[in-house]
């Protein structure tokens, strides 16, 4: 059984410091034994960090960090992957066109399956879900409590699977909120440092570790999202 589970890192692949290989070791050094890297609009890291892994006894979850738009509001969508779909050319290049914001070229690739809101530089919420979900991945609402309240409570409802309930910079307070948010609606819910770097006198993200699922909760977040428990990737 795993015993301490941290959903949300970034690397080198996108705007963390340290390399997939790096992370796994620092997650290995504060006791973290599942991870998932989820570098944003990226999923190149992932192998490096499996590979990681499976030398020094961490196991990774293939994820990614999508950028979304809620009206004028950023908005960022975790997705999980079960399988090694985070390695498809399609998924690759579509993430390509969201981070270079060539929502055209997404459009040519994508429009008779996902439905395109809003036809700007920046795909909106519901269409990011949608993408993820194209490719089977697991789909979370990253950092709620960094939201609007009004907008996160309008965004929770759609097609969301569940949300970033335990986060580096909630406080208790926030916690327990969100914790009832899913509870309350049958979702799912995930702890995430969001590390990106260390030493630094002000932090804006957390360390590996700082928060984190307990053994049952990541049993039920595996379970719950349909994800391979002991081999994640077969």
């Amino acid at each position: 059984m795993f015993k301490k589970g941290d959903f949300h890192i970034h690397s080198t692949f996108s705007d963390g410091k340290y390399t997939p290989k790096q992370v796994v070791m620092l997650a290995k050094k504060k006791d973290v034994d599942i991870i998932s890297l989820t570098d944003h609009n990226s999923t190149a890291g992932i192998d490096d960090a499996i590979m990681a892994g499976e030398e020094i006894g961490v196991k990774i979850i293939p994820g990614v960090e999508l950028s979304t738009r809620y009206n004028n509001a950023k908005v960022h969508v975790l997705g999980y992957f079960k399988d090694d779909s985070y390695k498809n050319e399609l998924l690759v290049e579509a993430l390509r066109y969201v981070k270079y914001h060539k929502i055209s070229k997404l459009i040519e690739m994508f429009g008779s399956f996902i439905n395109f809101h809003e036809k700007k530089d920046n795909i909106c919420v519901e269409t990011g879900i949608e993408l993820l979900k194209f490719f089977g991945a697991t789909v979370i609402l990253a950092h709620p409590v960094r939201l609007y309240r009004p907008n996160f409570e309008k965004i929770i409802k759609l097609n969301f699977d569940g949300l970033e309930a335990k986060y580096c910079s909630n406080t208790d307070q926030d916690t327990k909120y969100f914790l009832k948010i899913a509870n309350d609606n049958g979702l799912l819910y995930t702890a995430g440092s969001d590390f990106h770097k260390l030493n630094r006198l002000y932090r804006t993200h957390g360390i590996i570790g700082d928060v984190y699922l307990s053994e049952e909760e990541i049993y039920n977040f595996l379970s719950g999202a349909g994800l391979p428990y002991l081999d994640i990737i077969e």
